[in-house]
C-alpha cells in the first residue's frame, strides 16, 4: 500500500486522511499536542472558548453526508443564536438564526469535531515538519532532528505561507503559493462571574477594529462562567502585531465595551490568542495544487476563501485528484 504523508491536522488534513485511509497509509503529522487547526478550542478552569471557527455551515450534500454521523451523536448541534450586524456602533440587522440556514457548532467545545475524526488515524503530534527530503521516497525532516521516512506522497495543509516555505521550488504551484497572502488575526477571551446585558449572541462588526463578537458560553453545551469571544480586524491585527499581548488585550477590551456602550474591564478571566495566518487577504478560489511528477500536493480552507466546509471541500477535491491519478496507474499496470 503507498504511504501518504499529510503535514497538519486541522480539518482539511483530517478530512483527507479520512477519505484516504482505505487507500493509503496515511500518517498526520502535527506542531501542536492535539488536531484542531482553525477549530482550535481554549480551555480553563472555570471556561471555554472557541479560538478560531466560530461555527460553520454546511451547503453541500457531500458535507452534509460527511458531518451527519457527528450531528447524530451529538458531537456537533445547531447554534440558534440571535445574530446582528453592527456598523459605526449602529445596529443595521437583526436576524434570529433559528429560522434562517443552520449553523454548527462542535460540543461541548468546537475541538470536539477534531477530537471525533482523529479516531484511529495515525496522528504524530508535537511534530513540527521543518523541510522535505527526495531520496527513492519522500523524507520529512522535523525541527528536532527527527527524520520521517519512506512516503510515496506528501500532501501540505498548512496555510498558504507556511506551505510555501516547506514546499520545494520545484513543486509545480510553488508560484501559486506565493500569490495568496494571508493575514492576521487577534482573540480575546472574556470570563464574566455575573451575565451581561447584551441583546444579542453573535455579532459581524463593521468598519471597527474589532470584527466579531460572540456570547461563547450561549452556544450548546457550554459550562463555566460568562464569556464572550471577540476577534479583531485583519486591519488591526496587521498593524498591532509587534504590540505587547497586555496592549492587545486593553484596547480590545475598549473597543468591544465602545460597540456594546459597557465598560468590560471587570472581566475575571481575560486572554488573547493571536492568528498569524488567520484569513485570505482575498476571497479567491484556488484550483487543486497537485503535482502528481513530484507527488506533493497542498490544500486547505485558504484554497476556497476560508470557512470550515472550504476545509473539507478542497480536501474532498484533492483526494478525488489523487484516486483518480492512483487508479489510472492501477490501470495502466493491469494492461
Amino acid at each position: 500500500m503507498l504511504k501518504l504523508g499529510i503535514i497538519g491536522a486541522g480539518f482539511s488534513g483530517l478530512s483527507l486522511a479520512i477519505l484516504l485511509k482505505d487507500l493509503m497509509e496515511v500518517t498526520l503529522f502535527e506542531k501542536g499536542h492535539r488536531p484542531s487547526g482553525r477549530i482550535l478550542s481554549f480551555d480553563s478552569d472555570t471556561c471555554s472558548f472557541d479560538l478560531g471557527a466560530q461555527y460553520f455551515t454546511a451547503r453541500t450534500k457531500v458535507f452534509q453526508d460527511f458531518i451527519r454521523p457527528l450531528v447524530d451523536l451529538g458531537t456537533i448541534k445547531r447554534w440558534n443564536a440571535k445574530h446582528v450586524r453592527i456598523q459605526n456602533g449602529v445596529l443595521i440587522e437583526r436576524k434570529n438564526w433559528m429560522d434562517d440556514e443552520p449553523r454548527y457548532v462542535g460540543c461541548p467545545r468546537m475541538n470536539c469535531v477534531a477530537e471525533y475524526l482523529s479516531q484511529d488515524l495515525n496522528i504524530q503530534t508535537s511534530s513540527s515538519i521543518s523541510s522535505l527530503n527526495k531520496l527513492d521516497k519522500w523524507q520529512l525532516l522535523e525541527e528536532n532532528g527527527t527524520i520521517h521516512g519512506g512516503f510515496d506522497w506528501v500532501v501540505s495543509t498548512l496555510p498558504a505561507p507556511s506551505a510555501k516555505n516547506l514546499l520545494p521550488e520545484s513543486f509545480k504551484y510553488h508560484s501559486t503559493l506565493s500569490s495568496v497572502p494571508m493575514r492576521p488575526c487577534f482573540s480575546l477571551m472574556l470570563g464574566f462571574e455575573n451575565d451581561r446585558c447584551i441583546e444579542f449572541e453573535a455579532a459581524h462588526v463593521l468598519n471597527a477594529e474589532i470584527s466579531w463578537i460572540a456570547v461563547n458560553s450561549h452556544k450548546p453545551e457550554r459550562k463555566g462562567l460568562y464569556t464572550l469571544m471577540v476577534h479583531s480586524s485583519m486591519e488591526f491585527a496587521e498593524k498591532y502585531k509587534a504590540v505587547s499581548k497586555s496592549e492587545i488585550i486593553q484596547h480590545m477590551i475598549h473597543e468591544t465595551s465602545q460597540v456594546l456602550g459597557q465598560d468590560l474591564n471587570s472581566a475575571a478571566f481575560k486572554d488573547l490568542y493571536k492568528w498569524q495566518y488567520a484569513n485570505n487577504a482575498q476571497k479567491e478560489n484556488t484550483p487543486i495544487l497537485i503535482d502528481s511528477d513530484l507527488q506533493l500536493a497542498a490544500c486547505g480552507d485558504w484554497c476556497l476563501g476560508g470557512r470550515v466546509e472550504g476545509a473539507f471541500t478542497s480536501a474532498w477535491n484533492l483526494s478525488n485528484s489523487i484516486q483518480e491519478i492512483l487508479y489510472g496507474t492501477i490501470n495502466e499496470q493491469t494492461k
